[in-house]
């Protein structure tokens, strides 16, 4: 074996942080080179399956911590049902193969229901959870209800910081209904924080950004929330015929 491929082997050791056996390895090397070589290659070998299996269990368990409740992924999402999905595919395609969160990157999903909004949602966080990436899905009455929970009870702070960790964080429907104030406030205390921190957020909303005033009951909350969500993010505005509607399973008679 190489100088190079001994290398190669001790970085592979060294990311499944065996420090004292890559330590031992290093010295057996120094002062028998000629011992190390017969093993070398499977111990590579070894090294690579330990490591495959570690990333698909830290998939899986990146999947799980998400609260998906459905898997959408990019593959089973129809880009030719209308001209609006048509025309995002390529811009929403590059952002997925993309590593947006890394980049900071977000996005949000604007139009009526039934065009595909959650799916592209959840397919964006399905990537992400496929590098490794933490990932959190929530509808925006469950994630409203944890900060009002978590207000009462003294623990926002807390509540707060366990909507900051995750790398990507998509915010499910947001818009449907009109928040209180103190809402609003809670809601903006989340995306400042995670904008100040550079951790990119996913939204999904039925109403333009014009018509946001009415659901943070003030003008000046609605734009500083758009504002934060728009900066770092590509925006999909989606129209047209309701998919759901449009493939209706009707009764048999």
């Amino acid at each position: 074996m190489s100088p190079y491929e001994l290398k190669t082997l001790f970085e592979k050791l060294g990311r499944l942080r065996l420090k004292t056996f890559v330590a031992a390895l290093e010295t057996l090397r120094d002062q028998e080179p000629e011992s190390v070589a017969p093993f070398a290659s499977r111990l590579e070998q070894m090294a690579d399956q330990e490591l495959a299996e570690r990333t698909d269990r830290t998939i899986a368990r990146r999947i799980q911590e998400a609260q998906f409740v459905r898997i959408q992924t990019v593959d089973a999402f129809d880009f030719g049902y209308n001209p609006s999905t048509k025309a995002l595919r390529r811009t929403f395609l590059r952002l997925l193969q993309a590593d947006h969160v890394a980049q900071g990157l977000g996005a949000l999903f604007v139009g009526n229901a039934g065009l595909g909004k959650t799916h592209l949602a959840r397919a964006l966080g399905y990537a992400a959870c496929q590098r490794g990436q933490r990932v959190l899905f929530l509808p925006c009455t469950s994630m409203l209800n944890r900060l009002v929970a978590a207000d009462a009870t003294k623990n926002l702070e807390r509540a707060i910081k366990n909507l900051l960790s995750p790398s990507l964080l998509l915010i499910d429907e947001l818009a449907y209904i009109t928040m209180s104030q103190a809402e609003a406030n809670l809601f903006f205390q989340v995306i400042s924080r995670r904008h100040d921190h550079h951790r990119p957020t996913v939204v999904t909303t039925n109403k333009p950004f014009k018509e946001w005033n009415q659901v943070f009951h003030s003008d000046a909350t609605a734009h500083a929330i758009v504002d934060r969500l728009t900066e770092r993010a590509e925006i999909f505005y989606l129209e047209g015929k309701s998919y759901r509607q449009t493939h209706r399973t009707k009764l048999s008679s």
